[in-house]
């Protein structure tokens, strides 16, 4: 009886306007998006990414001639690889930043010849992790359904669509008076309603699933793009997180049809209700909820780091003890001379790197509250679900940071462990005169490589993945209960 019931509301969509205004918008919709996404937006970004590559080998080369150089101007600037997901949800990439800098400082000590010493050396800072750019702008990280990508088309479109798929699926039917005949049979009400939501879903899926497979023919046919197991498997993944999303707001939309006798009433209330929940919450709350954690801006960060390094700069060079014990371009360098070197030019490095992460930190803080808030909003929670599952978006932007972070510890034991092996060094860590001066191979150098795996990606959406399994079946059960109860009449 379920089966029989949904096929009629089948036919009954078929002839229907909003079936071929769905069918059109998303075929064209889908069509658009891989179009933009093979000819331009994907060639690009992978150009970029691998000319900027290219100069950050050379670069590594260079310093790979002497173990000190490479040392304390480190492995230069880390990349965030190119999602090849990334129509699937664009995930504010434009904004957020595509790399982390390797820094470093250097310059000439003060050059002093008097009656009593002479000093003169070219010093450089061992090297820290700088962040590019500022991810906690206005907006950056939070829904923001302007780009032409799955997520706006299932976001919006398609939620928009199951609307007015369902207003009338009850009401409708209630106020021309063919519930009452249909409810006269011996049907129970809750065949009733299962029938319609799955007449409902297959209706709406149809179109959907046309356009996706028109999306990734057209995507996987590109030379440019080449999809793995993995990525195959995600997308699978995120087509099921769709289906799930759009069966949200038709058990929404058969909860507020059940409640009311004519359909127009049934379709503002839902109108009311999709604007505020898929468009305003996402749009809004979050730049609300972001005053309430405030982050120090730029200017403020800079100006405690000048004064932390004014700080270490009187300590150090206090009675000219600094210059006045010698120079680590002595030859040969006293071994005293480099260790005071090192912890100043290390205190430095340390002091900088320490400030960097807490306020990148307390960004990262920030971002994650005004989330929690917007999801509030189904249509967020899809969102954050999908960007994970795609690899864009804030939660891996975090993971690109955090895996930056631990190759920052692994090149630091590169470099010991290198120089740990030449008998002629002094080792002295991190001053390049206290180091081996003798080349290393490049091959033996540890390079960066982001991680970006399918348990890695599945990890990231197991939150917002139950949080819509919860939010369906929680509306599934307020729909039964509410049509169970209610008047057929």
């Amino acid at each position: 009886m379920i089966w029989h019931i949904a096929k009629r509301e089948i036919l009954d969509n078929l002839t229907r306007f909003r079936f071929a205004l769905t069918l059109m918008l998303v075929m064209v919709l889908m069509v658009m998006n891989a179009v933009i996404f093979v000819s331009s937006q994907y060639p690009r970004r992978v150009a970029e990414y691998s000319e900027d590559m290219h100069k950050a080998t050379e670069s590594l080369k260079k310093k790979s001639r002497n173990l000190g150089e490479l040392a304390v101007k480190g492995p230069g600037d880390l990349y965030k690889s190119v999602s090849p997901l990334t129509f699937i949800a664009t995930g504010e990439d434009a904004n957020l930043p595509k790399r982390v800098e390797g820094a470093h400082s250097g310059g000439y000590g003060v050059g002093m010849t008097t009656p009593d010493f002479s000093f003169s050396y070219s010093w450089s800072a061992n090297w820290w992790l700088q962040y590019p750019q500022d991810i906690s702008r206005k907006n950056d990280s939070l829904p923001n359904f302007t780009e032409l990508d799955w997520t706006f088309i299932i976001g919006l479109v398609m939620s928009f669509m199951a609307i007015l798929f369902t207003y009338d699926a009850i009401s409708g039917e209630r106020e021309t008076g063919t519930l009452n005949l249909l409810m006269a049979n011996s049907v129970s009400r809750a065949t009733v309603l299962l029938g319609k939501f799955m007449g409902a879903f297959l209706s709406i899926m149809g179109p959907l699933i046309v356009g996706i497979l028109l999306n990734l023919l057209i995507v996987s046919a590109s030379d440019l793009v080449s999809l793995n197991g993995g990525e195959w498997t995600r997308v699978g993944i995120v087509f099921v997180t769709s289906a799930l999303y759009i069966s949200i707001f038709l058990w929404l939309g058969l909860l507020i049809s059940s409640q009311f006798s004519n359909s127009s009433s049934s379709l503002l209330t839902l109108l009311l209700i999709w604007i505020v929940f898929a468009v305003l919450i996402p749009n809004t709350m979050g730049v609300l909820a972001s005053g309430f954690q405030q982050v120090s801006s730029r200017s403020e960060i800079s100006r405690i780091t000048k004064a932390k390094e004014d700080e270490i700069d009187n300590r150090h060079k206090a009675g000219d003890k600094l210059y006045r014990t010698g120079s680590p371009s002595d030859k040969p360098p006293k071994i005293e001379v480099l260790r005071m070197w090192a912890d100043y030019l290390n205190e430095h490095a340390d002091a900088k790197s320490v400030l960097n992460d807490e306020h990148l930190n307390k960004q990262f803080a920030q971002v994650e509250f005004t989330q929690q808030i917007t999801r509030l909003s189904p249509a967020a929670i899809y969102k954050y679900a999908v960007e994970s599952l795609a690899g864009t978006g804030f939660a891996r932007h975090k993971r690109f940071i955090q895996q930056a972070r631990r190759y920052r510890q692994q090149f630091t034991d590169f470099i010991k462990s290198e120089d740990s092996a030449d008998k002629e060094s002094y080792h002295v860590y991190f001053v390049k005169e206290g180091l081996s001066q003798k080349p290393v191979a490049f091959n033996s150098i540890p390079k960066f490589s982001e991680q970006l795996t399918l348990n890695i990606t599945f990890e990231g959406a197991a939150l917002d993945l139950t949080l819509l399994v919860s939010l369906a079946l929680l509306l599934f059960m307020a729909a039964v209960l509410v049509f169970m109860r209610g008047d057929v009449k």
